[in-house]
């Protein structure tokens, strides 16, 4: 599989409603993507030295890459990623090969 990850920085907490407010508009477009397969959102809480430096992971799995980027490369692709930069762009964006265990119940 592979894996479009995206890693949102801190930001102030006066500042998380209005993230919220966006990333929603942001997960309905870029949800809608073709092929996804997998998708992954995680809230951020800490690391063992407390605070972290992301308070969102968004990854979206899928079975290629070239399925990735002509995910990417789609209309609701393209309008998902000027949107992203519009309200995050400080946002780190990563592509990467990802293995994923099966679930052991389902062997």
């Amino acid at each position: 599989m592979y894996k479009f990850t995206l890693l949102f920085p801190q930001i102030p907490h006066d500042q998380h409603a209005y993230f919220d407010q966006q990333w929603m508009s942001f997960r309905a477009m870029a949800e809608k993507m073709p092929g996804i397969r997998r998708i992954e959102v995680d809230h951020i809480e800490g690391g063992p030295g407390g605070r972290a430096p992301y308070h969102m992971v968004h990854c979206f799995y899928f079975d290629t890459r070239p399925a990735l980027d002509a995910a990417l490369q789609s209309d609701i692709g393209i309008q998902a990623g000027q949107f992203l930069m519009k309200f995050a762009p400080d946002t780190t964006i990563l592509f990467s090969e990802a293995w994923i265990e099966p679930d052991p119940s389902s062997m």
